[in-house]
């Protein structure tokens, strides 16, 4: 049965004058606001725009910011707009101009303001502003003035008119400048910190991006000026260098204060990826003076020197040489580095260790792209790719510094009774031979030490130590499978609401979630593996967590399937890697 037409037969049809869409004057305002929300990343797009006019110095200066009366003026010496330029540039709204030209025609480089947020930055910053064009080369200058009040709610954004004018100007002046008056936020000593940190991390530690500075002016705060020295740098006790080609081929080198180490030159390989080339640098320094001065490394004044890795430590993203903004922050653990530190901090950095740079370029790294506020990255396919090759370069550092360092508790005194004790229960014990003994099979470096501390505990009939840390082992050989079977879906293992690992029973929940994923050999592994990890879960938290819950002896442990569960995870994960 055929269906009913529901459009009824027209008659009389006769034409009218043809309709177009309105847009109100508030849009502007509403997209200063929400486009760039923070006044601080704002000032930064507009230097970004004055790198993108092939600008070699931006001045920023601040002016009366603790009173009522404040100032910004942005002046740079880059190519300035024409007139055309201003009317299809600056003066449309989403425009296709930059995206259309993604090259400057003079130094190069690629372009960043991709989608026009410099000219929505000035709404946000200030309710009236006037910009002075001097275009490269050209006899005239332009003068435009807004008044951002005008764009109100229930008006017709082509009805709103800004005041231009044009002026005569020699032909070797050129660039821009932007005066922003009666600000639309109040800025504290803090705001221009931050803006300063983020002036001064623009570019990569020890590099200036060509022919590009930015200087800022404050009568305020004088002592807000200069730039990170390299020579901090030289300060670092080991320096580390993955570097992604675009093969998947992945080349590891470890410094040692400045020397090439004796266990450099590793080569690995990054499969299923959607990057690169990609380059990342980590700086290690330790925030203890001694462990610092025993390298040989003198610090002549150490808390500016903690300051500094307050401020600039953790892991920046650089596209072309200038920071992406979203990334590295003092509040920002993008790569999960805290819980990765807190599971082994003997070797695993934490983010105020460290001064790291990850490197990539518009042209290689296409859909590593910024959300549309430029205040972060989208979480697609291709970031997932760098969050993995980061990852695992850090956790190569971590066995590179371990092997280099030879992390090992060091044995007990013989004068302490205790410790004579102890001896004598380890030489009986020995006999029944290790708890777990697993030393070549181990995914990481770091899982050699835990496992002589387990067995030592073991040998001087210590079960409950023996037990909390075989729930660390195991543990985190389960976290090193669900990366191994799926490295893109970090949220198996990383909690990053809380900024630290899966608790463990999230974890072997996600691994029983996820087992029709897996294939008949590994599924029947992963069978066995539940069996017997669920009830040493159990066990573990309860002695770990109940003050009253503890194992008499060691033969509780046997009970416990120890050595089983670690032998299944490590044979999943040599399974894994296999089909890989």
């Amino acid at each position: 049965m055929a269906s009913k037409n529901p459009i009824p037969e027209l008659k009389s049809i006769e034409a009218m004058d043809e309709i177009s869409f309105t847009v109100e004057a508030s849009l502007v305002r509403r997209l200063g606001t929400e486009s760039v929300s923070d006044k601080v990343l704002a000032v930064l797009e507009l230097i970004k725009n004055s790198y993108d006019a092939d600008c070699e110095e931006v001045n920023i200066y601040l002016k009366n910011i603790r009173t009522g009366e404040s100032e910004i003026i942005v002046e740079d010496n880059g190519s300035g707009m024409s007139l055309d330029d201003i009317k299809n540039g600056w003066m449309t709204i989403a425009t296709s101009l930059k995206s259309n030209v993604r090259i400057t025609p003079i130094f190069k480089r690629y372009m960043l303001g991709q989608k026009g947020i410099g000219r929505f930055a000035v709404e946000n910053l200030s309710k009236k502003t006037t910009i002075l064009s001097f275009p490269r080369n050209e006899n005239i200058g332009f003068r435009i003035s807004f008044d951002w009040e005008k764009y109100a709610p229930n008006s017709d954004l082509s009805s709103v008119k800004n005041k231009i004018e044009k002026f005569e100007k020699t032909k070797d002046k050129h660039g821009v400048i932007i005066y922003l008056q009666d600000l639309q936020h109040k800025w504290s000593q803090y705001d221009i910190q931050r803006l300063w940190m983020f002036i001064r991390s623009l570019t990569p530690p020890a590099e200036i991006a060509a022919n590009f500075a930015v200087k800022i002016y404050t009568d305020e705060f004088e002592d807000l000026s200069g730039k990170t020295e390299s020579a901090f740098l030289e300060k670092a006790l080991y320096k580390f260098q993955a570097t992604l080609t675009r093969t998947g081929q992945i080349t590891y080198q470890f410094y040692k204060h400045g020397k090439t180490s004796p266990i450099n030159g590793k080569i690995a390989r990054l499969d299923d990826f959607s990057c690169g080339p990609i380059d990342f640098t980590l700086y290690f320094y330790y925030r203890e003076k001694t462990k610092m001065r025993s390298n040989g490394i003198i610090i002549d004044d150490f808390e500016t020197y903690k300051k500094i890795l307050d401020n600039y430590g953790g892991i920046k993203v650089y596209r072309d040489g200038i920071r992406l903004s979203g990334f590295g922050n003092p509040e920002d653990d993008w790569t999960g580095l805290d819980g990765m530190s807190r599971n082994d901090p003997s070797v695993v950095p934490a983010r105020n260790q460290i001064i790291s740079v990850v490197k990539i370029t518009s042209e290689f790294n296409p859909e590593i792209t910024d959300t549309t506020t430029r205040e972060n990255i989208i979480k697609n396919q291709s970031f997932q790719s760098m969050l993995k090759y980061v990852q695992d370069a850090i956790s190569v550092f971590a066995q590179m510094r371990g092997e280099l360092e030879e992390k090992r508790t060091s044995g007990p005194r013989e004068g302490n009774k205790y410790v004579r004790q102890a001896r004598e229960a380890i030489q009986k014990n020995k006999s029944r031979g290790p708890l777990i003994d697993f030393t070549d099979d181990y995914p990481l470096i770091f899982y050699h030490s835990i496992e002589e501390e387990i067995n030592q505990c073991y040998y001087a009939s210590l079960p409950n130590a023996s037990l909390v840390l075989s729930r660390k082992l195991v543990e985190n050989l389960l976290m090193n499978i669900l990366e191994e079977k799926f490295s893109r879906e970090v949220e198996l293992r990383y909690d990053a609401d809380h900024g630290r690992a899966q608790d463990f029973s999230v974890l072997i929940q996600n691994l029983e979630r996820k087992i029709s994923e897996f294939n008949g050999e590994q599924k029947e592994l992963i069978g066995r593996l539940l069996q017997w990890i669920k009830p040493f879960r159990r066990e573990a938290n309860s002695t770990t967590h109940k003050i009253m819950d503890y194992l008499d002896t060691i033969d509780d442990l046997e009970k416990l399937k120890i050595a089983e569960i670690v032998q299944i995870e490590l044979d999943l994960l040599k399974k894994i890697k296999a089909v890989k």
